[in-house]
Order: structure tokens, then sequence, then C-alpha cells
């Protein structure tokens, strides 16, 4: 393995000993230097940074932020381009939304009733989930198993026949 040293009579070498190529030097002087940086990259690294380079590329982020501080994050987002987007960090709820984080997540608990649009009453979620109300409404979510269209099996095999018949 070839090495960095210097001899301090006769300046900087390489090789793979500490004894320095100038003829009839003692090499009593010689020590190891360091000049050249270790070699960081491999191909995971190379893979990685593409992969992220990519991705940014992809969602259009160009603005890395580094050196954050807490509370910070290395990539705010287009919040400037989005209204309420931004993230919010402690009172900053109660700037921005008028009321506490505590308030909103205990108004966000209780039932959530509308007037149904024709006027003829209101509609109450008492789960507060319209997508998971919905789907219960709709009767997605009941538990049901379809007809068997079609059986295959060995018509020879009483089990197997036995199977198709219960089906």
């Amino acid at each position: 393995m070839i090495r960095e040293f210097a001899c301090l009579e006769h300046g900087p070498f390489e090789g793979s000993h500490a004894i320095c190529p100038a003829y009839g030097c003692d090499s009593r002087a010689v020590s190891q230097e360091f000049r050249t940086a270790p070699k960081i990259g491999s191909a995971l690294t190379r893979r990685t940074d593409a992969g992220l380079r990519k991705s940014a590329e992809m969602y259009g982020i160009n603005n890395w932020k580094s050196g954050a501080r807490e509370g910070d994050m290395s990539f705010a987002g287009h919040a400037d381009k989005a209204l309420g987007m931004e993230v919010l960090w402690g009172n900053e709820v109660q700037k921005k939304m008028g009321r506490s984080f505590t308030e909103l997540s205990g108004l966000a608990q209780k039932p959530l009733v509308v007037a149904k649009r024709d006027g003829s009453g209101v509609l109450r979620l008492d789960r507060n989930n319209a997508m998971r109300e919905a789907a219960t409404e709709a009767g997605i979510t009941r538990r049901r198993l379809p007809k068997a269209a079609e059986v295959s099996g060995d018509p020879d095999t009483p089990k197997a026949r036995a199977q198709a018949l219960t089906v």
C-alpha cells in the first residue's frame, strides 16, 4: 500500500515504507503525512445521492436548508405557494387559527352536525369521520362473501365432490 511520508531533510515522498528515497539518507526524521483526503464515496453513496436528486426533482424540491435549528426542518415545503400549508409550532397554532391546539382537539372529538342543503333537517356524524361514515352508510364495510360462480375439483374424489356441493 502506497502511503505519503515526509523526510525532514529531503521533503515529501510516497512509498510503501518510511524509508527516504534520497541516496544516503538514514531516514531517522521520516514521518507519515496525510495530504490526500480519504475516499469516502462508494457505489452505495452514489446511488443514494442519485435517488435523493431524483426524488427532489420529482417533488419539485429545490430549497434544501442546512444548519436547521431546533423546530426547523431541512425542507420547509411550498408554504409560500399554498395558503394554510405551513407547519405550525407551539403557540403559532393559536395565532393562525384563533384557538389553541388543545381546544381544537377537543372540538374534533365532538359529533359533527351539519344542516342538509335541502333544509329537511340535519346530518349528524358521531364518529366525525366522513369517509368512514359514508362507507358504512353505503354498505362498503359490510362483510359479505360473494356467491361462487365456478367450483373446480376432481369429480372422482369424494372430498372434492363434498366441498363443491357445500358451496
